[in-house]
């Protein structure tokens, strides 16, 4: 399956000018004597001793921490000395909620995060034009603020690329525009019904024909099935091209938040990771979930199951139930407490109802299963809190790692409830900035009062609850990425990356400390993935996934952290970037 899998050949020199050491058939090295980080800072999440100078590994652990005699001792004479005059040491970056395999494709064509709709157009027809042959034309990054309320229409793009079908993916990648090309290839038509209704569907003008707005996961896939089905090649040739970028960021291990189905196997797209690892040239360790994005659910928990005992060693491991719990703000498909102060007759949906909810968590606690439930209104929130609450009550008590992520609005009764339960609170923390996407879409539908009570990472932290960070990349609200700090600079300042005279995003006392900010980068989402005994924080022990920053993060201008460069990232013993 995965023949085009190997080490991209872009991945060159390293930050200091040297090559990343490979063996002679393009793997990923793994030094054979210990190596010695010395003469930095290292901040190391572990409370018994949060900070060190010096850090040794041999093979994939940590076997000292602590200052530079120390270490050397502990090293013993065989060693591979890394002087880091300075830089700083974390534990590698853990991503607790990204899409890996779809991220890959959907960012792969035009790139339409341009300030207007004629802009993008632009970018269509260049991108079109660029590549005749291509059968279909892609893009991503498109907003709802450039085509308004209604969505935008599919007349535009076939004024552009009438012969081929365009698929046009928006920033937040929860809905599409495509052309009159693509409704015909995979059949839409008004007779179409919708997946969810509601929740799930196609756009519609008032004569009933569809519009080329197509919005949320189930109708998205349905198309994209009949236009351009997400091969396991295509997905993991891109997939292999992002991953070492990623290590390059500082990422070590990514939670993959919902694949898509392979001919029918829901998690058959699990086999990329899987032949990566297989010849070495995984750089980042990998969570999988099953995805359960609408009814019926009654084969979810066996499907989790099955995936758990699918992927249950090494680098790739599963069985978490990810849960789509509701869609997004700009779409009007978040679900909400009040009506949108945009769309006054509406409050959003779920695609499940409150029995469904109630039954599925019970049923995956009941079996073990740790649920990932996306949330981005604070009704979903309060139904996700009242079915897990009400999971804990019926079964046995047990070590749970139970999340709900995004969390943009949260009910203040429903702020403390994390703790109490021990929810996971799980932020995209690179969402909560001033930016145009925020102070403008996001203002629209949620209205002045509510806009000012939007992501509260602190007070959930200060309820007693985990918080863990995850970009959600490649979906966004203004600015897509998937470096980890990015949105650790985001979490600190509330605004956007490398602008220190932006507003801050109120509620301004919902920003985070540094050392906060890079605990839920680090140890706060191993914890949610039930990694946190291999990695997480800087202990002897614990597997050697490791990050060497340029400069010391607490000695940084908090606008400037997001520039500072990654020198070296090392996962599980093995330099995936740098060394």
């Amino acid at each position: 399956m995965c023949a085009n899998c190997g080490i991209d050949p872009q991945i060159g020199p390293d930050s200091t000018g040297r090559s990343r050491e490979a063996t002679p058939d393009g793997r990923i090295r793994r030094p054979e004597v210990a190596t010695v980080f010395k003469g930095g800072v290292v901040y190391t999440m572990d409370p018994n001793r949060p900070w060190a100078s010096a850090v040794a590994v041999r093979d994939e652990s940590i076997i000292a921490v602590g200052s530079d005699a120390e270490v050397i001792a502990a090293a013993g004479p065989d060693t591979d000395i890394v002087e880091l005059h300075g830089r700083m040491v974390l534990p590698g970056f853990v991503e607790g909620h990204v899409h890996p395999l779809l991220g890959g494709f959907f960012t792969s064509g035009a790139d339409l995060q341009v300030p207007t709709k004629a802009d993008a157009l632009t970018e269509v027809a260049r991108y079109a034009e660029a590549d005749p042959s291509s059968p279909t034309v892609r893009g991503f990054g498109w907003r709802m603020d450039m085509v308004g309320p209604e969505g935008p229409d599919r007349a535009e793009l076939d004024a552009i690329v009438p012969d081929r079908p365009v698929l046009l993916f928006a920033i937040d990648a929860h809905s599409m525009w495509v052309n009159t090309a693509t409704l015909q290839r995979a059949g839409i038509t008004r007779d179409t019904p919708d997946p969810v209704p509601g929740f799930s569907y196609f756009g519609r003008d008032g004569e009933g024909e569809p519009t080329g707005f197509v919005l949320e996961a189930p109708a998205m896939l349905q198309v994209l099935a009949a236009v351009e089905p997400l091969t396991p090649e295509l997905l993991a040739d891109l997939f292999t091209r992002w991953a070492f970028k990623a290590a390059a960021a500082g990422i070590t291990a990514v939670f993959d938040a919902g694949m898509p189905p392979a001919q029918g196997d829901p998690h058959g797209l699990a086999d990329i990771y899987t032949d990566l690892e297989a010849v070495g040239n995984l750089p980042l360790r990998v969570v999988v979930s099953h995805l359960v994005k609408e009814p019926p659910i009654e084969d979810v928990v066996v499907q989790t199951l099955r995936l758990r005992d699918r992927l249950g060693s090494g680098l790739v491991s599963g069985g978490v139930l990810k849960i789509l719990g509701d869609g997004t703000l700009e779409g009007h498909t978040g679900y909400l407490m009040e009506p949108y102060a945009d769309l006054p007759d509406s409050i959003g949906q779920s695609p499940f109802t409150e029995e469904q909810w109630h039954r599925l968590v019970a049923a995956a606690d009941a079996a073990g299963i740790d649920v990932h439930i996306h949330s981005i209104g604070d009704r979903t929130t309060r139904i996700a809190l009242d079915a897990i609450e009400a999971a804990i009550a019926a079964n046995p008590p047990r070590d749970r790692r139970h999340t709900i992520a995004h969390l943009e609005l949260v009910d203040a009764d429903d702020l403390p409830r994390f703790g109490q339960l021990g929810v996971i609170g799980q932020f995209s923390a690179n969402w909560m900035a001033a930016d145009p996407g925020n102070t403008g879409i996001t203002l629209q539908r949620c209205g002045e009062q509510r806009y000012q009570t939007i992501y509260r990472p602190r007070s959930v932290q200060d309820g007693g609850a985990t918080i863990s960070f995850g970009t959600d990349w490649p979906a966004a609200s203004w600015f897509s990425t998937y470096k980890p700090l990015d949105a650790v600079e985001t979490a600190v300042t509330r605004r956007s990356v490398g602008q220190p005279d932006m507003p801050v995003l109120e509620p301004a006392a919902e920003r985070l400390d540094l050392g906060s900010a890079l605990r839920a980068a680090t140890l706060g989402p191993a914890r949610q993935l039930r990694l946190d005994h291999l990695v997480g924080s800087i202990e002897p022990g614990k597997r050697a996934d490791l990050v060497v920053l340029g400069k010391n993060l607490f000695e940084v201008p908090p606008h400037e952290i997001a520039a500072t460069p990654v020198d070296m990232t090392m996962m599980n013993g093995r330099f995936t970037h740098g060394g």
